[in-house]
């Protein structure tokens, strides 16, 4: 239970980081057609996440897929903070 609630935690400081940095950046007249850019690839590429999620774990395993998946996001969290320390 407390690893579920870091990683919803770290789901919802995500989300809320990402949205607050591209409205912040993006140039007012272009703001509206980000971030429905975002909330596309958001939500519309998660049906193809689930997708491979399940095949993996047929192929290779549930535990497995669920480790890939893990430091596959770890991976891109810390590529993201050391982007955003630049």
């Amino acid at each position: 239970m407390v690893c579920l609630f870091l990683v919803g935690a770290g789901v919802i400081t995500q989300l809320a980081t990402s949205n607050t940095y591209l409205q912040l950046t993006a140039p007012p007249a272009m703001r509206g057609r980000v971030i429905s850019l975002f909330m596309l690839s958001l939500i519309g590429m998660a049906p193809f996440g689930s997708l491979l999620a399940g095949a993996a774990a047929k192929g290779i395993g549930t535990r497995l897929t669920v480790v890939l998946g893990g430091l596959t996001c770890l991976a891109a969290g810390l590529i993201t903070l050391r982007r955003l320390r630049t």
